[in-house]
């Protein structure tokens, strides 16, 4: 089967064009999609998801690949399967692949990312971790980082959970955030994902759509 083209290739050399700090409601996919090629020129650009997947570096790659179908709009008949083997996310909309990106899932046998099938049940533009975090003064500025809520604070120190933009909860305290990327599995549970295509997650996906993890 042959997927509609659009492609968009995000590399360690090319500046994301969609930051994390513009609304999701005001980003054109179809303008975005564009932008990204233009900026992809001259560097490895697969034209169909067939010859995406089939490429040696997808395993590592930080590319994400996006189709015509992400200019649908159907959150009711939209999910997101995470291939924890693989590190890589894919967003299906109206049974046709839309994106297929990377991500990060939970250390294995430390914090694994459990396999099954979920539904979202929360999503929060800007969310802060319950559980981990830094330590930091009264004016902000961090006293001790990469923490846990329970560990004892520094004197005139307060827990600071992480920020998780773009934050959809799909099982328990597990959730698919935005997050750093280093293609392999090292989060304490939750899923990574890069900001240009969490946000689009965030748009497209609504309280109730499927999450498959396996």
């Amino acid at each position: 089967m042959k997927f509609l083209l659009q492609i968009v290739t995000v590399s360690a050399g090319v500046v994301a064009l969609c930051s994390c700090q513009t609304s999701p409601k005001a980003v054109d996919y179809y303008q975005l999609g564009n932008e990204m090629e233009e900026a992809a020129k001259n560097k490895r650009v697969s034209r169909t998801f067939e010859s995406f997947i089939a490429s040696p570096t997808y395993r590592t790659s930080r590319d994400f690949w996006r189709g015509g179908a992400l200019r649908e709009y159907n959150p009711a008949k939209s999910h997101v399967e995470i291939l924890l083997e693989m590190q890589r996310g894919r967003l299906y909309i109206n049974g046709k692949i839309a994106m297929d990106f990377p991500v990060s899932t939970g250390t294995k046998d430390q914090h694994d990312t459990p396999c099954g099938t979920f539904r979202i049940t929360e999503k929060k533009r800007e969310h802060h971790s319950s559980l981990y975090g830094s330590f930091v003064d009264a004016q902000g500025d961090v006293v001790k980082s990469k923490v846990h809520s329970s560990d004892k604070a520094p004197a005139g120190s307060r827990f600071q959970g992480t920020l998780m933009e773009y934050w959809m909860r799909f099982n328990g305290a597990i959730g698919m955030h935005t997050g750093k990327i280093e293609r392999e599995a090292e989060s304490h549970g939750c899923v990574r994902i890069p900001p240009e295509a969490c946000s689009i997650l965030f748009d497209k996906l609504a309280i109730g759509s499927k999450v498959i993890v396996k």
